[in-house]
């Protein structure tokens, strides 16, 4: 690709960057015109449905607390030591004490309202007046009560006239000498058209109005209004007016714009359920638009700055983002690798090289996916011959192969058909064979949930049973009932008797082997058309225990160095041939040349000279010595000590290998491409083991090892040279100066130039 055509690649594509960006914004700019003008009618709802709540809040205070007054005058009218003294001619001769027990009664009866500043009840036919601190006649009553703007019978006219929850409008009362803004609520006990007396309630004025509060702006008011209409109580603002007549108002709650007296007010109202008083609070509309013109204004303000600077921050964003895809074209084009159209431009370049690369995996994992299941029967073969020799390495094949282990113990059974093995010497009973085989794995499938099935030879098929609990009568108790079901319909299906034979259940993958050894055992001893355990065998006196892929385990155990493992297989050699079984003393000197055969073999595996001396010594001590277990023992310690040494050299391996690491990332820090994957492929092994390792030796993880590195470069270059900080950074391993400044913060605690100036005495000696 010419330089011409590529320079001319990279401004097209960073006109692309651009141009959305643009588009954006005035799209943008559009729907903030219509957010614009929407705004107005949102904060008018907003201001609406405020106001509407606040005067709800007050209404349910307020019905809340004439709601325990109505109680509390309920129970003093239905209390007969108070009522009946409205049946008393006089109540201050004979029947004293009777006015004196109502009085206490009222001492019960205490009012603990916010509202009331006091209370009185006056009897019509006697004249009483009392409360729980006070008792009169009525006469005298009129010098503690009084109403300026009231005639001088007015209390005597209240107690004539039948009161249901009447309220007297809140105006001066004259109480006890002292003047109060009080509503009067009066309650009259009796019949509808005849009164027998009447309870006078006095209301704070001012409890009710600071309720409102809220509305005392300039040229707001509220007023409550009775369910007649009359106004009982208001608050006004600064230069507000209270409407000349009642507003008419279409339903018991709402907003309403409405022109009051010339002004344009906004009306909020609504209506008690309890008695069905009428809350009206009106604000000129002029009061509520000036908060949503600021809100607007200030909105419009911010809207634009962020435009503007969304502008330029796009642009520059736009330079640095569309980098990695220009370094991209510049790969691509170092590589020869041209578009098939040439007005596709960058994007096909690359899409082109993706459509590459997509078809080459696709093809790799097509490869894959057919090698999957030989590979899949190759891993089985392995876990069933005890071939791995940690779990480790049964681990990183499973994943390679995609195999799931469900279970928390493993058992493993063999299925074989005897009868038709026998006569399979033809090549169409092998084929009939294989049918009722491959009928008899769909059983198995189907009737055994997570089960693993492996041909281990023509007749026979290894079943790897997965269990999620651990506990053995269940175990068993499920492996049974599988296996008696399958083998039921194996005979109903194929026509064919089978025989199944079981080892034993572990709960270690890494003994899936010896399960597998059990088994083969058991169906050594099988009979026809039946299920048979090794658990269930005895031992066979006569024969000692040596499972035919012992010695295979014994060399993996030494080979990997791992002395537990290998320690529990030997004394369990030790258990079966020794305790278990009582052997012949020319059997046991079988078993012991067997073992010692094992580990002469073991010491060749692992380069053990001492190993062969050994084995050699143990051929001769057995003419001299008597006991074989103790020569047993001998050679237990030998190679538990041969993987303890392995052991040791894996260590110093390790640890000589890993300085080869360190060494490399010491002098190739510099590089670029430097990574955990580079390095893992370079070393040949995992990224999970490299970066566990990193960890365990240097107590740090990988990522910060190389940032510590780069940066005490860095800062040596900083003060001993005059290379800008840009030269720096790509010197020490960083692509651009911003990654490396952020890096060096991150770790100095200050920037690279602070550092530098901070530094530059030393720079000058």
């Amino acid at each position: 690709m010419n330089k011409g055509r590529h320079i001319r690649m990279e401004s097209l594509l960073i006109v692309r960057f651009v141009l959305p960006l643009f588009i954006i914004l005035t799209l943008s700019l559009i729907v903030g015109f219509l957010i614009y003008q929407q705004t107005s009618s949102v904060l008018e709802d907003e201001v609406k449905a405020s106001n509407r709540l606040l005067l709800e809040q007050g209404m349910n205070v307020l019905d809340k607390r004439w709601e325990d007054i109505d109680t509390q005058i309920r129970r003093i009218t239905n209390d007969l030591k108070v009522t009946r003294l409205q049946q008393i001619d006089d109540p201050f001769g004979v029947n004293l004490y009777r006015t004196i027990e109502a009085r206490g009664r009222l001492l019960e009866y205490y009012i603990s309202n916010e509202l009331i500043m006091n209370y009185f009840i006056v009897f019509k036919n006697n004249q009483l007046v009392l409360n729980n601190d006070y008792t009169s006649r009525l006469d005298d009553f009129s010098s503690v009560l009084q109403y300026p703007n009231q005639s001088e019978n007015f209390l005597q006219s209240l107690v004539e006239t039948y009161h249901n929850r009447d309220v007297i409008p809140a105006g001066n009362v004259s109480l006890q000498g002292t003047q109060y803004e009080l509503l009067t609520y009066l309650r009259s006990f009796g019949f509808s058209n005849y009164s027998n007396g009447i309870i006078i309630m006095l209301i704070k004025n001012n409890e009710i109005t600071k309720l409102f509060k809220r509305f005392d702006t300039d040229g707001s008011w509220v007023y409550i209004a009775d369910e007649k209409g009359e106004i009982i109580t208001s608050v006004e603002g600064p230069n507000a007016k209270l409407p000349q007549e009642r507003l008419v108002l279409p339903y018991s709650s709402g907003v309403m714009s409405s022109s009051i007296d010339g002004d344009d007010m906004m009306v909020t109202y609504v209506t008690s359920a309890y008695n069905g008083w009428t809350y009206v609070a009106a604000q000129p509309s002029k009061v509520v638009l000036k908060k949503i013109t600021y809100i607007k204004n200030t909105t419009i303000t911010i809207f634009l700055l962020f435009l503007f600077s969304g502008s330029l921050i796009g642009i520059y964003m736009t330079y640095r983002n569309s980098m990695p895809i220009r370094k991209i074209i510049h790969t691509l084009a170092n590589y020869r690798i041209t578009p098939d159209d040439p007005k596709s431009g960058a994007f096909g370049m690359i899409s082109q090289s993706i459509s590459m690369l997509m078809t080459s995996n696709q093809e790799l994992q097509s490869k894959m996916e057919r090698q999957l299941p030989f590979l899949r029967a190759a891993f089985f073969e392995r876990v069933l011959r005890g071939q791995f020799q940690s779990e480790a390495d049964m681990e990183a094949v499973r994943t390679h192969v995609r195999v799931d282990w469900m279970g928390k113990a493993y058992l493993v059974a063999i299925l074989t058909f005897p009868d038709r093995a026998t006569t399979a010497v033809n090549a169409d009973e092998i084929e009939y064979l294989n049918q009722k085989k491959l009928i008899a794995s769909e059983i198995l499938i189907e009737m055994i949930p997570d089960v693993i099935l492996h041909d281990v030879d023509v007749d026979k098929i290894a079943l790897i049973m997965q269990f999620t609990e651990d506990e053995p009568a269940s175990i068993y108790g499920k492996a049974a009932g599988y296996l008696e079901s399958v083998q039921f319909q194996i005979q109903q299906q194929c026509g064919i008797a089978s025989i199944i034979s079981i080892g034993n259940y572990y709960p270690q993958r890494m003994d899936i082997t010896r399960s597998f050894f059990e088994a083969q055992q058991a169906l050594i001893r099988s009979k026809d058309n039946r299920i048979i355990w090794f658990k269930e065998i005895l031992p066979n006196p006569s024969s000692y225990y040596y499972p035919e892929n012992m010695e295979t385990r014994l060399i993996n155990l030494v080979r990997t160095g791992n002395e537990e493992t290998l320690t529990k297989l030997l004394s369990e050699l030790h258990w079966h041939n020794f305790v278990d079984r009582n052997l012949p003393v020319l059997v046991l000197k079988v078993f012991l040349f067997d073992f010692a055969a094992s580990v002469y073999k073991t010491s060749g595996e692992i380069g053990e000279v001492t190993g062969v001396e050994t084995a050699v010594a143990v051929a001769s001590i057995l003419d001299k010595v008597e006991s074989i277990e103790a020569h047993y023992i001998q050679l237990k310690n030998k190679l538990e000590e041969m993987s303890r040494s392995v052991r040791h050299k894996q260590n110093d391996r390790q640890q000589q290998w890993f300085q080869d690491v360190i060494a490399f990332v010491d002098n190739q820090y510099s590089d670029l491409q430097m990574s955990l994957a580079m390095l893992a492929e370079r070393f040949n092994v995992t990224e999970t083991y490299l970066s566990r390792l990193f960890k365990e030796k240097t107590g740090i993880n990988f990522f910060d090892y190389l940032e510590s590195l780069r940066i005490e470069q860095s800062k040596q270059l900083l003060i001993t040279t005059g290379l800008t900080v840009g030269e720096i950074a790509l010197r020490v391993g960083y692509s651009s100066s911003n990654t490396f400044g952020r890096a060096f913060k991150r770790t100095v605690g200050i920037s690279a130039l602070v550092f530098r100036n901070g530094n530059s005495g030393e720079m000058q000696e």
